[in-house]
């Protein structure tokens, strides 16, 4: 535990400096919560995933994901979709997390892929990739039988016809999820970066204050789409920071 210690007025000043210098750097780095970091990731994405607690769900493990460049890249060729989730037990819930940051990019979206129009209507709701966070534990109804309940989630993505001031529905989970398309400009091959301030977004989004982080979740949703050379979509991310 770090203690201040004043000394006389004999102290050099540099020295206080340096202090104060190592107290913010300190400050600032305990302010990660949690982090994915891929600028070093090698071998198997599997087996990487799961020394940390994530598991491979739906069909992503035939989406050839890779570690190229210091990124995770996904890139179907099927038109399926695949889940990488944390679920965290309940003594390792993220308490106190205010921001989410995504390095991200996206070099071809799944053509066919359609979130207009009003939530009554069943829409193609697909997307390249799309980060998730869940929150707390009470689980909503799905809207279907076949679907499971979920608690409360937002999930972010990236799309190349999609509005980034807008909040868009899901064909299922419309009482507990969201989907934000952030910052969603439609350019391909490019690193985007997604900032957002989760406490005062989940506000804005179900009225009442943000509850502790349960899961998160990488998804790739690329089902009833085109495929073009060869894939359905192909998508990468750098980084994932939760301050």
């Amino acid at each position: 535990m770090w203690k201040a210690i004043l000394f006389s007025g004999f102290l050099p000043k540099i020295k206080l400096a340096l202090c104060g210098f190592m107290l913010i750097t300190f400050s600032a780095q305990a302010e990660t919560i949690y982090e994915l970091n891929f600028s070093e990731a090698s071998g198997s994405v599997k087996s990487w995933f799961e020394t940390i607690n994530w598991e491979f769900r739906k069909k992503i493990a035939d989406m050839n994901l890779r570690f190229e460049d210091g990124k995770l890249v996904i890139e179907p060729s099927s038109d399926e979709l695949g889940v990488l989730v944390r679920e965290f037990d309940t003594k390792d819930y993220l308490h106190g997390v205010t921001k989410l940051r995504i390095e991200w990019g996206v070099d071809q979206y799944p053509h066919g892929a359609d979130w207009s129009g009003p939530k009554e209507k069943s829409r193609n709701t697909r997307e390249a990739i799309s980060f998730m966070v869940f929150f707390g534990d009470t689980k909503l109804d799905s809207g279907f039988f076949f679907a499971p309940n979920l608690p409360y989630f937002i999930s972010f993505f990236l799309g190349e016809n999609e509005k980034p001031d807008q909040v868009y529905f899901g064909n299922y989970w419309q009482e507990g999820g969201r989907y934000l398309c952030i910052p969603c400009d439609g350019s391909k091959g490019k690193t985007f970066v997604t900032e957002i301030d989760l406490s005062a977004k989940f506000l804005e989004l179900f009225g009442e204050k943000q509850l502790p982080i349960t899961a998160l979740g990488i998804e790739v949703d690329v089902q009833k789409t085109e495929k073009v050379d060869g894939r359905h979509s192909k998508a990468f991310i750098k980084r994932v920071e939760l301050f």
